[in-house]
């Protein structure tokens, strides 16, 4: 994937990349959208979006966005670098799963196995989109950001691990907001970790030793268009 931009201009390099992360933040809102279409309880952070539009009047993809910009100070506090994708994955994840709702392409499930196996489809769909947005090195998202970040403070225990305990948490106070819990809650809390640890060492990918860029770097890359 890196072929797409390998041999670009500085500036074409850094739009090409900004259009890929769109795109995988739209395919990770796909499988986001499969969660909510198995409708067997969804992963924390899902959770926690859906306690958000149940609690206020906003819609889910609405509840994504603002929470996931709500993230991005935590992780500023935390000193991880604030860039592109970081902005990319807030705003798009949020409007990728409203598109599929929308079109709602996927067929009525009234079949127990059926939510469960699609459910576990969604988990694998969302670490390959996320080794595919992080690999372009324009910073994480929010809540991924904010998992490297306590991943970096605890370098003793898979990235994976990092994201179960995270996750943990995070049900907590959903589940106190009336999410939806389920055997999709239960599946992500320790099978999502177990999935984006798969995923990573198929593809040999460390997020903890990716060197990301910042907002500013990029913006001035961009608007100073060097062709080499």
């Amino acid at each position: 994937m890196e072929k797409l931009w390998k041999n670009l201009s500085p500036r074409w390099n850094r739009i090409v990349k900004m259009l890929w992360s769109a795109f995988t933040m739209f395919f990770i809102g796909f499988g986001i959208y499969l969660q909510i279409e198995a409708d067997i309880g969804f992963p924390s952070w899902n959770a926690l979006n859906q306690g958000f539009s149940i609690v206020f009047p906003i819609t889910y993809g609405t509840a994504s966005i603002l929470i996931g910009l709500s993230i991005v100070f935590i992780d500023l506090a935390m000193k991880e670098p604030i860039g592109m994708g970081t902005l990319i994955d807030a705003v798009c994840v949020g409007l990728g799963c409203d598109f599929f709702s929308m079109l709602d392409p996927v067929p009525e499930m009234n079949s127990l196995f059926v939510r469960i196996i699609v459910f576990l489809i969604s988990l694998f769909i969302l670490s390959i989109g996320q080794y595919m947005y992080m690999i372009t090195g324009l910073s994480c998202g929010p809540r991924d950001a904010f998992t490297v970040a306590i991943g970096k403070r605890c370098k003793k225990i898979t990235i994976g691990t990092v994201n179960n305990i995270i996750s943990a948490v995070v049900l907590a106070v959903s589940w106190l907001m009336g999410a939806t819990i389920g055997i999709g809650t239960v599946l992500s809390v320790f099978g999502l970790g177990m999935v984006m640890d798969w995923t990573f060492r198929l593809v040999r990918f460390e997020p903890r030793k990716v060197t990301h860029e910042d907002i500013l770097t990029t913006a001035k890359i961009i608007l100073e268009n060097k062709e080499s």
